[in-house]
């Protein structure tokens, strides 16, 4: 039997995660990190969504997506089966990268989505690999917070309006959430969902 259809809403913020199949590494070289923020620049613009946040670990991959018509598992599709061929192509292999469907979760209050943030920024380091959340260079809190000119499929202008009038308080205001208390995350699962106020 096929698989249901997922239903996602337009206009809606998604935290979405996707895993190497058998947890196994699914960037082995910094060359292969460049291909999937080729890839994903490629996505969100054939899908007209907007990245909020990005993280890139060894064996999983955290992204913060707005959509604005819906039309979340196509932008995914794009994504995970155009960085799975490139992969493949080049490291010589032809199994499955990536394991079962990607998984998504609606933000469906400001509580939630700053924890999101929260939680996709400190990734590294509660995973033990750098100190600050400031030192991953494969995450896109480096840009957020003004250390490094941001790519082109990233709207950090779009992120810190959540967070203030002003670029310079917002930007602020974001670097004191995200650093504000440790999160939890060995296993690069998603946040619980709050419920709506």
């Amino acid at each position: 039997m096929g698989r249901s259809p997922r239903h996602f809403v337009a206009g809606g913020i998604y935290h979405v995660y996707s895993r190497g199949s058998n947890r196994q590494a699914i960037f082995t070289f910094d060359s292969d990190r460049f291909e999937f923020l080729y890839c994903l620049e490629r996505a969100v613009a054939r899908a007209r969504a907007t990245c909020l946040a990005y993280c890139l670990m060894s064996n999983h991959y955290h992204l913060v997506l707005e959509t604005h018509d819906g039309e979340l598992s196509s932008l995914m599709q794009s994504l995970n089966g155009g960085y799975a061929n490139r992969f493949n192509r080049h490291h010589e292999r032809d199994a499955h990268l990536f394991r079962n469907r990607f998984g998504s979760v609606h933000q469906e209050t400001h509580e939630q989505f700053t924890w999101t943030l929260r939680y996709v920024a400190m990734n590294p380091v509660s995973s033990g690999m750098c100190a600050d959340p400031a030192e991953w260079r494969w995450s896109s809190y480096r840009h957020t917070i003004g250390l490094e000119p941001a790519p082109a499929f990233l709207s950090v202008a779009r992120l810190l309006s959540f967070f203030g009038d002003t670029a310079e308080s917002a930007m602020s205001l974001f670097r004191a959430s995200v650093t504000a208390r440790q999160v939890s995350d060995t296993e690069g699962e998603p946040p619980p969902r709050l419920g709506s106020r």
